[in-house]
């Protein structure tokens, strides 16, 4: 019996921590959120191990990109799943009301909400 497939809503420590990420979650999706590419951007200047890891991921992402990585995601290769680009979702209003907008790590939150709600048929 098969597992059934889930997916990965990836934080920027994720990303810092390892670039090539998103090859390790085997058949399951994978979606970074807009704003871990926002954050990314501002560790790529410097010589330390995370801005290394922060060029060399966006470099990733260089190779992976077109139109569908925000549409209908690419394949991460053969046996494992799809990576999506999530740009943003409204805050539901139970988050709102508890959590700030400009926060990116609650940006965060608000899109892994979306796709839980929006993707029953896998888990998260």
């Amino acid at each position: 019996m098969k597992n059934k497939a889930k997916i990965f809503v990836l934080d920027t420590n994720v990303v810092l921590h390892d670039h090539r990420c998103i090859y390790h979650f085997e058949e399951n999706d994978v979606v970074i959120p807009i704003v871990v590419l926002e954050e990314l951007d501002r560790f790529k200047k410097g010589n330390e191990q995370i801005n290394f890891q922060a060029r060399e991921f966006m470099r990733e992402m260089d190779k992976l990109s077109g139109e569908d990585l925000f549409k209908s995601g690419v394949s991460l290769g053969e046996d494992n799943g799809t990576l999506y680009v999530e740009t943003g979702k409204a805050f539901s209003e139970e988050l709102s009301e508890s959590f700030s907008e400009k926060n990116a790590d609650n940006r965060i939150l608000a899109i892994a909400e979306f796709i839980k709600n929006s993707n029953s048929e896998k888990d998260m």
